[in-house]
């Protein structure tokens, strides 16, 4: 540690770095400007000193070993003897987060590292003024303080007048109040009042098992849209105008109240059951069918209400209200009569709608992150006995739950719109390791890579740029990239498919009309479209070559599968047979003519690393 003094000083400064350096630069600096200070470079020291009193000012870097600035400061700001001694941050630390965790534990400035001279200069300066108008403060108090004692004993003389003043401002202040307790735009009860009435009714329906009461809340549809094109005080005429609509259809005990906004909520005391609420609010349906004249124009309001039956069940006005609003944003759903009666079974609909929405975020962060891996299912010439093709299927490894089949997130993330930028993701995944694998074994050079494109995936309109960029960015060429094309794509809109398909056939990337033999139109897609290949789906022939056969059904299989192979032959196509379990699936396509196969028989679903070591084995 070492001290300078400057002569005429004017504050106190105490430096906290581990770097000498930095010390003996900001110590010269604030000596040449008249400012006392003393160096230290570690963390327990500078406590040490602040609790002496000497320090007036502290400047405090973050970083340093034992204990951080952070921690230095916290521990000066927890003790009553240091917590008003001021403290600037001097760090290199750029990032937002350690700016703001400087300032959440008590700091007053930050400066960043390498710093300018001038910037240190005038910041301490800032802040010994700012001290400096405290102590002003301080020492004003004082001061008005010792006045206000002198004149104590004047003061007691104006009591009466003092004690009318106080008379007339509370006439004011129950003015106030009655006012705080009403809507000012249309005259009725305000939220304040409306939730004082339920914390009554509460407290009977606590005392009288057979007291009932309804709370009817009531949100006006379109609203927003039809205040966009009113002035501001035709928008409080219209509310004004439904508040009277409304209050004319309730009885004398009830009490209407606007909430906010175009929010209405009603009050029905003692009712019987849930059908004298439903009256009332069909009564109100009825009067808002009727148009509002407002500046000479005709004004429809529609609206969805919810309503709660209050009884014991309720210990607070928050559930009252949570309720109502489920039950009114379940009649927003509605095509109908839009309310709805408040039913414990909503929570289930709600929960699902929020697994929902919790289902959807988890997606979307998996695909910023990258989490779904492509594992591959190898395609092989029946005749040959070599490798064709991969086909890409995408699995999700989600970091806590480990990995997910496609069939717990495919649906959901269709429903989501997320399923094209999966489909992008296993695209680009895909062309890339098809290249690693082609230039790993010179017996690969012509492995293609296959993969599924849905419905939505293939319509959209960023389906050819994407293909052509990810062919441009991992250089494979076309003609070793298949997609295979659910029937359903090409049946939804016949015209745009075959427009779809020529863009792909134009870079030379295989077309396969996947899942042939399930669909009601499939021979009709064979000579319209410009497949390549037909994938005989596995259906077909599942049942042959069983344990127990069922001669008559295989029979009857064998002829079907013939006349498929012959035909899509005769029209240059390929077939591939997919889901072959044993070697009798596997004989019975061979000996019919079938080109490729796939399935368990085969090879099992492979991992990236596994497809590596797949290859050499088979080809050894």
């Amino acid at each position: 540690m070492n001290t300078t003094q400057a002569q005429n000083s004017l504050t106190n400064i105490l430096i906290v770095d581990d770097t000498p350096d930095n010390l003996d630069l900001l110590a010269a600096i604030l000596q040449k400007r008249g400012y006392q200070t003393i160096c230290v470079d570690n963390g327990v020291e500078a406590i040490k000193i602040a609790q002496s009193g000497w320090a007036e000012l502290i400047l405090l870097d973050i970083q340093m070993p034992d204990l951080d600035g952070y921690q230095v400061c916290t521990q000066l700001k927890s003790a009553d003897q240091t917590k008003d001694i001021p403290v600037i941050f001097i760090s290199a630390l750029d990032d937002f987060a350690d700016k703001k965790k400087a300032f959440q534990v008590g700091g007053v400035d930050y400066i960043n590292k390498p710093f300018e001279i001038k910037e240190v200069v005038v910041r301490v300066a800032n802040q010994m003024a700012i001290q400096s108008s405290k102590s002003k403060i301080i020492e004003l108090n004082s001061q008005l303080e010792q006045k206000v004692k002198e004149r104590t004993a004047e003061l007691e003389e104006s009591n009466q007048h003092l004690q009318q003043e106080i008379n007339r401002r509370q006439q004011a202040q129950d003015r106030l109040l009655k006012m705080a307790l009403n809507d000012p735009i249309t005259g009725f009860a305000n939220r304040n009042s409306f939730s004082s009435r339920l914390k009554q009714a509460l407290k009977t329906s606590e005392k009288h098992p057979d007291y009932f009461f309804a709370v009817i809340l009531l949100e006006c549809d379109r609203f927003k849209q039809i205040k966009r094109t009113l002035s501001h005080i035709d928008s409080n005429q219209l509310l004004m105008a439904i508040a009277h609509a409304l209050d004319s259809c309730l009885p004398e005990s009830a009490l209407l109240s606007r909430l906010e906004g175009e929010e209405f909520a009603i009050f029905l005391d003692r009712i019987q059951d849930e059908n004298d609420a439903i009256v009332i609010v069909e009564k109100i349906q009825h009067k808002l069918t009727k148009p509002f004249d407002i500046k000479r124009r005709q004004i429809l309001i529609n609206a969805n209400i919810g309503i709660v039956i209050g009884n014991q069940d309720y210990q607070d006005i928050d559930r009252l209200f949570n309720d109502a609003e489920i039950a009114m944003q379940q009649a927003l759903e509605l095509e109908g009569d839009r309310y709805q009666v408040f039913k414990p079974e909503m929570y289930i609909q709600l929960q699902e709608d929020r697994e929902f929405a919790n289902h959807e975020i988890a997606l979307i962060q998996a695909i910023k992150r990258q989490e779904f891996i492509n594992y591959y299912l190898p395609i092989t010439s029946l005749r040959k006995h070599n490798v064709i093709e991969l086909e890409a299927l995408v699995r999700w490894y989600h970091p806590q739950k480990g990995m997910i089949s496609p069939h717990d997130f495919i649906m959901e993330a269709e429903e989501m719109g997320l399923m094209n930028s999966i489909g992008n993701l296993v695209l680009k995944q895909a062309c890339k390791h098809i290249k690693y694998w082609q230039q790993s074994n010179k017996n690969q050079q012509n492995l293609g890579i296959c993969i599924n494109l849905s419905t939505k995936q293939f319509f959209h309109s960023g389906l050819i740029s994407k293909v052509d960029l990810i062919l441009r960015k991992t250089k494979i060429q076309g003609k070793h990239l298949k997609f295979d094309i659910p029937e359903l794509a090409i049946i939804e809109n016949s015209t745009i498919a075959l427009k779809i398909l020529q863009e792909l056939k134009k870079r030379q990337v295989k077309l396969s009309l996947d899942n042939f033999g399930i669909g009601y139109s499939s021979l009709t897609c064979l000579h319209r479209f410009p497949f390549d290949e037909l994938k005989i789906d596995r259906s077909l022939f599942a049942h042959i070559g069983q344990k127990t056969p069922n001669l008559e059904l295989e029979t009857s299989a064998t002829l079907l599968l013939k006349q498929i192979i012959t035909i899509a032959h005769q029209l240059n196509m390929v077939v591939t047979a997919t889901g072959i379990e044993n070697n009798y699936q596997l004989n019975l396509l061979k000996d019919l003519g079938c080109d490729r196969g796939q399935g368990h028989l085969i090879s099992q679903l492979l991992d990236p690393d596994s497809v590596e070591q797949f290859l050499i084995n088979f080809y050894q």
